[in-house]
């Protein structure tokens, strides 16, 4: 009796061993699932995506980058970015190390970097508004300058 006790102890720890180093195995890398893109074009006077859509690029070629938004105006440029849950610990030192590197590609706009979910749905919200064309200069302005103070606000 006590031989099958410990076989079947020892089985279990088995698989709960294997079971988890296939999921840490998984969760490392970025093979399985790639960033989605989604690259805003701007008609009519809108200001000019171009700026945000490059940043978007740059920061998906980083591996602990899973998702990236972007928007600009003439001045400012807001980035958003969602990195996997088992590098949470290291995530001010990212923000900050990629928020540099933003500084750095961009001088021409004063850019902003957060990691905030909420700051991340604002932002989705409106680069949807930008992509459906439903959003004037103006109202670009306002609501970008709106989602840079409540990412401050937090902060």
């Amino acid at each position: 009796m006590l031989y099958i006790r410990i076989t079947i102890s020892f089985l279990l720890v088995i698989g709960l061993l294997t079971s988890c180093g296939t999921e840490m195995n998984n969760s490392s890398g970025r093979n399985s699932q790639d960033i989605q893109l989604t690259k805003i074009s701007t008609k009519g006077n809108i200001h000019d995506q171009t700026a945000a859509n490059r940043a978007k690029e740059i920061l998906s070629k980083n591996d602990s980058v899973t998702a990236v938004q972007a928007v600009n105006t003439s001045n400012k440029m807001l980035i958003t970015i969602e990195i996997p849950h088992h590098e949470r610990f290291l995530l001010e030192k990212k923000r900050k190390e990629l928020q540099k590197k933003m500084e750095k590609e961009f001088p021409d706009y004063k850019v902003e970097l957060s990691t905030d979910k909420k700051i991340i749905l604002e932002l989705e919200d409106l680069e949807k508004k930008l992509r459906e064309d439903n959003i004037s200069n103006k109202k670009l302005e306002k609501e970008l300058k709106h989602i840079i103070k409540l990412s401050k606000d937090q902060a």
